[in-house]
Protein backbone atom coordinates (compact mmCIF):
# COMPACT_ATOMS: atom_id res chain seq x y z
CA UNK A 1 0.00 0.00 0.00
CA UNK A 2 1.12 3.84 -1.02
CA UNK A 3 1.49 6.66 1.31
CA UNK A 4 -1.80 7.61 0.41
CA UNK A 5 -3.14 4.85 0.66
CA UNK A 6 -2.26 4.62 4.59
CA UNK A 7 -3.60 7.99 4.78
CA UNK A 8 -6.87 7.54 3.76
CA UNK A 9 -7.11 4.34 5.85
CA UNK A 10 -5.89 6.14 8.66
CA UNK A 11 -7.95 9.07 8.26
CA UNK A 12 -11.62 6.73 7.99
CA UNK A 13 -10.02 4.85 10.91
CA UNK A 14 -10.18 8.29 13.00
CA UNK A 15 -13.49 8.95 11.41
CA UNK A 16 -15.28 5.69 12.72
CA UNK A 17 -13.48 6.17 16.06
CA UNK A 18 -14.78 9.74 16.15
CA UNK A 19 -18.39 8.76 15.66
CA UNK A 20 -18.42 5.95 18.17
CA UNK A 21 -16.85 7.91 20.61
CA UNK A 22 -20.18 10.27 19.63
CA UNK A 23 -22.27 7.26 19.94
CA UNK A 24 -21.15 6.21 23.02
CA UNK A 25 -21.26 9.54 25.04
CA UNK A 26 -24.95 9.75 23.43
CA UNK A 27 -26.39 6.64 25.13
CA UNK A 28 -27.18 8.23 28.59
CA UNK A 29 -28.84 10.93 26.64
CA UNK A 30 -31.17 8.69 24.66
CA UNK A 31 -31.53 5.56 27.13
CA UNK A 32 -33.15 7.59 30.31
CA UNK A 33 -33.98 4.07 31.91
CA UNK A 34 -32.05 3.24 35.27
CA UNK A 35 -31.65 -0.38 34.59
CA UNK A 36 -30.23 -0.30 31.08
CA UNK A 37 -27.81 2.03 31.70
CA UNK A 38 -26.93 0.30 35.02
CA UNK A 39 -26.03 -2.30 32.50
CA UNK A 40 -23.76 0.00 29.95
CA UNK A 41 -21.78 0.72 33.43
CA UNK A 42 -21.41 -2.73 34.22
CA UNK A 43 -20.12 -3.88 30.60
CA UNK A 44 -17.64 -1.33 30.80
CA UNK A 45 -16.47 -2.53 34.16
CA UNK A 46 -16.37 -6.48 32.68
CA UNK A 47 -14.50 -4.59 29.24
CA UNK A 48 -11.54 -3.35 31.71
CA UNK A 49 -11.02 -6.96 33.52
CA UNK A 50 -11.20 -8.83 29.90
CA UNK A 51 -8.79 -6.45 28.29
CA UNK A 52 -6.86 -7.26 31.25
CA UNK A 53 -6.82 -10.91 30.50
CA UNK A 54 -6.05 -10.45 26.89
CA UNK A 55 -3.35 -8.38 27.37
CA UNK A 56 -1.75 -11.64 29.44
CA UNK A 57 -3.70 -14.37 27.44
CA UNK A 58 -4.00 -12.93 24.09
CA UNK A 59 -0.33 -11.25 23.78
CA UNK A 60 1.74 -13.05 25.61
CA UNK A 61 -0.12 -16.43 25.35
CA UNK A 62 -0.38 -16.86 29.43
CA UNK A 63 -3.94 -18.29 30.69
CA UNK A 64 -4.42 -16.70 33.97
CA UNK A 65 -7.21 -18.31 36.06
CA UNK A 66 -6.84 -16.19 38.93
CA UNK A 67 -7.98 -12.81 37.06
CA UNK A 68 -10.94 -12.71 38.77
CA UNK A 69 -9.17 -12.99 42.01
CA UNK A 70 -7.14 -9.70 41.14
CA UNK A 71 -10.20 -8.20 40.30
CA UNK A 72 -11.30 -8.66 44.29
CA UNK A 73 -8.06 -7.55 45.66
CA UNK A 74 -8.44 -4.39 43.62
CA UNK A 75 -12.00 -4.30 44.91
CA UNK A 76 -11.16 -4.92 48.37
CA UNK A 77 -8.44 -2.86 48.75
CA UNK A 78 -10.00 0.14 47.29
CA UNK A 79 -13.00 -0.45 49.14
CA UNK A 80 -11.42 -0.84 52.70
CA UNK A 81 -9.13 2.11 52.39
CA UNK A 82 -11.96 4.07 51.84
CA UNK A 83 -14.30 2.50 54.65
CA UNK A 84 -11.57 2.14 56.94
CA UNK A 85 -8.77 4.78 56.42
CA UNK A 86 -11.65 7.30 55.25
CA UNK A 87 -9.62 7.82 51.96
CA UNK A 88 -11.28 9.52 48.84
CA UNK A 89 -11.89 7.11 45.85
CA UNK A 90 -9.90 9.37 44.01
CA UNK A 91 -6.76 8.45 46.26
CA UNK A 92 -7.91 4.93 47.36
CA UNK A 93 -8.51 3.39 43.79
CA UNK A 94 -4.96 4.41 42.54
CA UNK A 95 -3.69 2.75 45.73
CA UNK A 96 -5.60 -0.21 45.45
CA UNK A 97 -4.20 -1.13 41.93
CA UNK A 98 -0.78 -0.35 42.94
CA UNK A 99 -1.81 -3.08 45.75
CA UNK A 100 -3.10 -5.39 43.17
CA UNK A 101 -0.33 -4.83 40.84
CA UNK A 102 2.70 -5.79 43.63
CA UNK A 103 0.97 -8.72 44.64
CA UNK A 104 0.73 -9.83 40.90
CA UNK A 105 4.54 -9.13 40.57
CA UNK A 106 5.33 -11.06 43.66
CA UNK A 107 2.99 -14.13 42.73
CA UNK A 108 4.19 -13.80 39.06
CA UNK A 109 7.86 -14.63 39.83
CA UNK A 110 7.33 -18.15 40.75
CA UNK A 111 4.14 -18.98 39.01
CA UNK A 112 5.38 -17.70 35.34
CA UNK A 113 8.31 -20.33 35.31
CA UNK A 114 5.89 -22.91 34.92
CA UNK A 115 5.31 -23.45 31.48
CA UNK A 116 2.16 -25.14 29.10
CA UNK A 117 -0.95 -26.41 31.81
CA UNK A 118 1.36 -25.91 34.71
CA UNK A 119 0.11 -21.90 34.49
CA UNK A 120 -3.11 -22.12 34.80
CA UNK A 121 -3.19 -24.88 37.23
CA UNK A 122 -0.77 -22.48 39.49
CA UNK A 123 -3.17 -19.56 39.21
CA UNK A 124 -5.93 -21.31 39.76
CA UNK A 125 -4.73 -22.94 43.03
CA UNK A 126 -3.59 -19.30 43.88
CA UNK A 127 -7.00 -17.87 43.01
CA UNK A 128 -8.35 -20.26 45.20
CA UNK A 129 -6.43 -19.69 48.08
CA UNK A 130 -6.43 -15.81 47.99
CA UNK A 131 -10.06 -16.38 48.04
CA UNK A 132 -10.17 -18.22 51.16
CA UNK A 133 -7.68 -15.85 52.68
CA UNK A 134 -10.78 -12.83 51.99
CA UNK A 135 -13.73 -15.03 52.79
CA UNK A 136 -12.33 -16.04 56.10
CA UNK A 137 -10.22 -12.91 57.38
CA UNK A 138 -13.60 -11.53 59.46
CA UNK A 139 -11.90 -8.96 61.15
CA UNK A 140 -10.67 -7.05 57.72
CA UNK A 141 -12.43 -8.19 55.21
CA UNK A 142 -15.98 -8.78 57.02
CA UNK A 143 -15.91 -12.58 56.14
CA UNK A 144 -18.70 -14.16 54.70
CA UNK A 145 -20.83 -10.58 55.76
CA UNK A 146 -18.77 -9.08 53.41
CA UNK A 147 -18.58 -5.14 52.91
CA UNK A 148 -21.06 -2.51 52.59
CA UNK A 149 -21.37 1.31 52.56
CA UNK A 150 -18.85 1.66 50.15
CA UNK A 151 -18.76 5.54 49.31
CA UNK A 152 -19.40 6.45 45.58
CA UNK A 153 -16.79 8.78 43.99
CA UNK A 154 -16.12 11.95 45.62
CA UNK A 155 -17.23 15.03 43.45
CA UNK A 156 -14.90 16.80 41.47
CA UNK A 157 -14.30 19.80 40.07
CA UNK A 158 -14.31 20.31 35.74
CA UNK A 159 -12.98 23.54 34.27
CA UNK A 160 -16.07 23.47 31.57
CA UNK A 161 -18.58 21.35 33.81
CA UNK A 162 -17.73 22.78 37.03
CA UNK A 163 -18.68 20.59 40.04
CA UNK A 164 -19.54 16.65 38.88
CA UNK A 165 -21.09 14.23 41.54
CA UNK A 166 -21.52 10.24 40.73
CA UNK A 167 -24.43 9.64 42.71
CA UNK A 168 -25.90 8.83 39.60
CA UNK A 169 -25.74 6.10 37.49
CA UNK A 170 -25.13 8.72 33.98
CA UNK A 171 -22.14 10.56 35.52
CA UNK A 172 -21.02 6.83 36.74
CA UNK A 173 -21.52 6.01 33.09
CA UNK A 174 -19.29 8.84 31.71
CA UNK A 175 -16.38 7.94 34.59
CA UNK A 176 -16.25 4.03 33.71
CA UNK A 177 -16.27 4.99 30.09
CA UNK A 178 -13.08 7.52 30.80
CA UNK A 179 -11.62 4.36 32.90
CA UNK A 180 -12.27 2.31 29.48
CA UNK A 181 -10.74 4.45 27.34
CA UNK A 182 -7.44 4.66 29.52
CA UNK A 183 -7.16 1.00 29.85
CA UNK A 184 -7.15 0.79 25.47
CA UNK A 185 -5.14 4.04 25.34
CA UNK A 186 -2.50 1.29 27.96
CA UNK A 187 -2.72 -1.79 26.21
CA UNK A 188 -2.21 -0.31 22.70
CA UNK A 189 0.66 1.71 23.74
CA UNK A 190 1.96 -1.83 24.71
CA UNK A 191 1.58 -3.78 21.96
CA UNK A 192 2.36 -1.63 19.67
CA UNK A 193 6.02 -0.91 21.15
CA UNK A 194 8.95 -3.03 20.69
CA UNK A 195 7.55 -4.59 24.37
CA UNK A 196 4.67 -6.00 22.31
CA UNK A 197 6.06 -7.41 19.69
CA UNK A 198 8.37 -9.43 21.97
CA UNK A 199 5.18 -10.56 23.68
CA UNK A 200 3.98 -11.53 20.46
CA UNK A 201 7.01 -13.64 20.15
CA UNK A 202 7.15 -15.39 23.12
CA UNK A 203 3.27 -16.40 22.55
CA UNK A 204 4.44 -17.68 19.15
CA UNK A 205 7.30 -19.94 20.60
CA UNK A 206 8.96 -19.18 24.11
CA UNK A 207 11.90 -21.13 23.38
CA UNK A 208 12.57 -19.21 20.16
CA UNK A 209 12.34 -16.13 21.55
CA UNK A 210 14.67 -17.08 24.34
CA UNK A 211 17.54 -18.56 21.82
CA UNK A 212 17.13 -14.79 20.07
CA UNK A 213 18.26 -12.87 23.22
CA UNK A 214 14.55 -11.73 24.56
CA UNK A 215 14.35 -11.98 28.27
CA UNK A 216 11.68 -13.80 28.48
CA UNK A 217 10.89 -14.29 32.08
CA UNK A 218 10.83 -10.28 32.18
CA UNK A 219 8.59 -9.28 29.61
CA UNK A 220 5.68 -11.85 31.12
CA UNK A 221 6.47 -10.34 34.57
CA UNK A 222 6.04 -6.81 33.44
CA UNK A 223 2.76 -7.87 31.03
CA UNK A 224 1.42 -9.92 34.38
CA UNK A 225 1.72 -7.06 36.67
CA UNK A 226 0.19 -4.40 34.01
CA UNK A 227 -2.57 -6.88 33.63
CA UNK A 228 -3.41 -7.52 37.09
CA UNK A 229 -3.21 -3.75 37.79
CA UNK A 230 -5.71 -3.52 35.09
CA UNK A 231 -8.10 -5.98 36.90
CA UNK A 232 -7.24 -4.29 39.96
CA UNK A 233 -8.55 -1.16 38.40
CA UNK A 234 -11.87 -2.54 37.54
CA UNK A 235 -12.56 -4.35 40.90
CA UNK A 236 -11.76 -0.94 42.40
CA UNK A 237 -14.26 0.72 40.36
CA UNK A 238 -17.09 -1.93 40.77
CA UNK A 239 -16.34 -1.81 44.54
CA UNK A 240 -17.52 2.01 44.79
CA UNK A 241 -20.11 2.09 41.95
CA UNK A 242 -21.69 -1.20 43.50
CA UNK A 243 -21.49 -0.33 47.36
CA UNK A 244 -20.57 -3.00 48.89
CA UNK A 245 -18.77 -6.62 48.12
CA UNK A 246 -18.82 -9.98 48.88
CA UNK A 247 -15.72 -12.80 48.71
CA UNK A 248 -17.74 -14.05 45.47
CA UNK A 249 -16.51 -11.46 43.90
CA UNK A 250 -12.86 -12.83 43.92
CA UNK A 251 -14.11 -16.05 43.67
CA UNK A 252 -12.77 -18.47 40.13
CA UNK A 253 -16.16 -17.95 39.43
CA UNK A 254 -15.84 -14.28 38.27
CA UNK A 255 -12.05 -15.37 36.78
CA UNK A 256 -14.19 -17.65 34.59
CA UNK A 257 -16.94 -14.81 33.34
CA UNK A 258 -13.89 -13.01 32.40
CA UNK A 259 -12.13 -15.53 30.15
CA UNK A 260 -15.16 -16.06 28.79
CA UNK A 261 -16.07 -12.45 27.57
CA UNK A 262 -12.62 -13.16 26.13
CA UNK A 263 -13.29 -16.17 24.01
CA UNK A 264 -16.54 -15.07 22.99
CA UNK A 265 -14.95 -11.35 21.65
CA UNK A 266 -11.55 -13.21 20.26
CA UNK A 267 -8.54 -13.41 21.95
CA UNK A 268 -5.08 -11.77 20.75
CA UNK A 269 -7.38 -8.49 19.38
CA UNK A 270 -8.29 -4.66 21.01
CA UNK A 271 -12.27 -4.97 20.02
CA UNK A 272 -13.03 -9.34 20.56
CA UNK A 273 -13.15 -8.68 24.53
CA UNK A 274 -15.49 -5.59 24.62
CA UNK A 275 -17.52 -7.04 22.20
CA UNK A 276 -17.69 -9.85 24.71
CA UNK A 277 -17.72 -7.90 27.78
CA UNK A 278 -20.43 -5.84 26.08
CA UNK A 279 -22.93 -9.47 25.79
CA UNK A 280 -21.92 -11.00 29.03
CA UNK A 281 -23.64 -8.52 31.60
CA UNK A 282 -26.82 -8.52 29.28
CA UNK A 283 -27.23 -12.30 29.31
CA UNK A 284 -26.17 -12.16 32.98
CA UNK A 285 -29.05 -10.32 33.96
CA UNK A 286 -31.41 -12.61 31.67
CA UNK A 287 -30.13 -15.14 33.30
CA UNK A 288 -30.19 -14.13 36.84
CA UNK A 289 -33.37 -16.20 37.88
CA UNK A 290 -30.75 -19.33 37.51
CA UNK A 291 -28.47 -18.24 40.14
CA UNK A 292 -25.89 -21.00 40.05
CA UNK A 293 -27.35 -22.89 37.14
CA UNK A 294 -26.59 -20.14 34.86
CA UNK A 295 -22.65 -21.55 35.29
CA UNK A 296 -23.82 -24.43 33.14
CA UNK A 297 -25.20 -21.75 30.81
CA UNK A 298 -21.83 -20.38 30.31
CA UNK A 299 -20.15 -23.66 29.89
CA UNK A 300 -22.44 -24.27 27.14
CA UNK A 301 -21.34 -21.14 25.64
CA UNK A 302 -17.80 -21.81 26.23
CA UNK A 303 -18.17 -24.96 24.74
CA UNK A 304 -19.58 -24.06 21.34
CA UNK A 305 -17.59 -21.19 21.08
CA UNK A 306 -14.41 -23.39 21.19
CA UNK A 307 -16.25 -25.23 19.17
CA UNK A 308 -17.41 -23.42 16.17
CA UNK A 309 -16.08 -19.73 16.77
CA UNK A 310 -11.92 -20.91 18.01
CA UNK A 311 -10.85 -17.33 17.36
CA UNK A 312 -14.22 -15.72 18.97
CA UNK A 313 -16.70 -13.01 17.22
CA UNK A 314 -13.97 -11.24 15.74
CA UNK A 315 -11.96 -14.24 14.35
CA UNK A 316 -15.36 -15.60 12.76
CA UNK A 317 -16.33 -12.27 11.38
CA UNK A 318 -12.59 -12.07 9.90
CA UNK A 319 -12.30 -15.49 7.88
CA UNK A 320 -15.95 -14.78 6.20
CA UNK A 321 -14.64 -11.34 5.14
CA UNK A 322 -11.83 -13.27 4.08
CA UNK A 323 -13.42 -16.05 2.40
CA UNK A 324 -15.98 -13.30 0.65
CA UNK A 325 -13.18 -11.27 -0.89
CA UNK A 326 -11.46 -14.51 -1.94
CA UNK A 327 -14.58 -15.28 -3.89
CA UNK A 328 -14.86 -12.12 -5.26
CA UNK A 329 -11.36 -11.84 -6.31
Amino acid sequence: MDEGGKVMGKKKKAIILCILIVIILSIPQIVKDEYYLHIFVMSGIWIISALSLNLILGYAGQLNLAQGTFFGIGAYATGLLMQKMGLSFWVALPLGCLLTAVIGFITGLPTLRTRGHYFPIATMCLGIAIYYVIARWDDVTGGARGLFGLPRPDPINLPVLGALSFESTQNCYYLVFFFVCLTILIIYRLISSLSGKRLIAIRGNEDLAQALGINTMRDKVICFTISTLLAGLAGGIFASYMGSLMAENAHFVTSFEILLNVMIGGVGTLIGPIIGAIFLPILSEELHFLGGWRLVVYGIILILTIRFLPFGIVGGVRILLGERFKKEG
